[in-house]
C-alpha cells in the first residue's frame, strides 16, 4: 500500500466516523438512504471514470467517447447530478460535465 493509498483510507475512516466534517470532494453513502446498484450501474461508473480520464468539453463529445445514444447519456448524467456526484460548467449552450467527488464511501456492514 502506497502513500495515496493510505491516505485515501484515512479519508475513508474519518468520513465515515464524522460525515458532518467530511470534505465536499467525499460522498459517504448510507444504504438506507438508496439502493447502491441503482446509482451506480456500471455504465454510470464508465460515464463518471470517462469524465475523469477523459475531461470532455460537452455532453455531446461525451457521448462519442462512450459509443451511446445521447438520451441514454443525458438520463444517466442527470440521475448522477441528482445524487451530487457530478455537475456541470454552463457555456452558453453547452455544458461541461465535471466530477464533484473524488472519494465515494460505502460502509458494507451495519453497527
Amino acid at each position: 500500500m502506497d502513500k495515496t493509498d493510505r491516505m485515501i483510507d484515512r479519508m475513508i475512516d474519518y468520513a465515515l466516523e464524522k460525515p458532518d466534517g467530511t470534505p465536499n470532494r467525499v460522498l459517504i453513502i448510507n444504504f438506507g438512504s438508496f439502493s447502491i446498484d441503482k446509482v451506480l450501474t456500471l455504465a454510470r461508473t464508465e460515464l463518471l471514470r470517462t469524465i475523469l480520464n477523459e475531461k470532455p468539453q460537452t455532453v455531446g463529445e461525451l457521448t462519442k467517447m462512450l459509443k451511446r445514444p445521447r438520451e441514454s447519456v443525458s438520463r444517466d448524467l442527470k440521475v448522477l447530478e441528482n445524487y451530487g456526484l457530478l455537475s456541470f460548467k454552463r457555456s452558453g449552450r453547452q455544458k461541461k460535465p465535471r466530477v464533484e467527488k473524488d472519494i465515494i464511501a460505502m460502509q458494507l456492514t451495519t453497527k
